[in-house]
């Protein structure tokens, strides 16, 4: 059972990267800011101070504008840091886009910022490869997301940031991924699960 599930998810990997490399780089930043001004409205936002999001690379929904948003109207904002070597992923606060520094993965993090632990973190937004409509989510393969938000606090708020195309009916899932309590896209806010 396992090995199925894990194929499929590999082949499913496969085929939603193939699938966002389709998306030419000008159609990627204007849907990046529908998604963006769509997050930023959202009514979960309201009473949270902190906010984990994470700096977008490749063909994913593009997310500078809204980390730049979210500092501006003074939420703390925390982005991952990978640590590769003992599989894992902490989140540290950002105090300026400036500051951030490529990562193990290319990928921009903060690793000087203040550590922010689990239990301080309001609400999440989460990368992924395609999200389905019951909330699961597929991410690179790695682990680290699904490891990390099993520490979370049970009300702290998971946001998925995809384009429409990466929805999918339903998802490969093993017992330990942890599911998002929305998903955000061009079209709207998907978060009937």
């Amino acid at each position: 059972m396992q090995s199925t599930i894990k194929k499929a998810k590999k082949e499913q990997r496969a085929a939603y990267q193939a699938q966002l490399k389709q998306i030419p780089l000008a159609e990627v930043h204007r849907r990046s800011a529908v998604i963006s001004s769509l997050a930023l409205a959202l009514p979960a936002l309201q009473n949270k101070q902190v906010i984990a999001a994470y700096s977008s690379f490749g063909h994913e929904v593009v997310t500078q504008p809204l980390l730049a948003s979210l500092l501006t109207a003074g939420f703390v904002l925390a982005l991952p840091v990978v640590d590769q070597a003992n599989r894992k992923m902490e989140f540290r606060r950002v105090d300026s886009l400036e500051s951030l520094t490529p990562g193990v993965y290319g990928i921009l993090e903060p690793r000087n910022g203040q550590l922010c632990f689990p239990e301080e973190i309001d609400l999440f937004f989460i990368p992924g490869l395609a999200f389905d409509r019951q909330g699961n989510r597929l991410g690179r393969g790695g682990g680290y997301y699904d490891r990390y938000l099993a520490t979370i606090r049970p009300d702290a708020v998971k946001i998925g940031l995809a384009f429409q195309q990466q929805i999918a009916d339903v998802l490969p899932v093993d017992p330990h991924d942890i599911k998002v309590n929305a998903v955000i896209t061009e079209e709207g806010i998907i978060d009937q699960f």
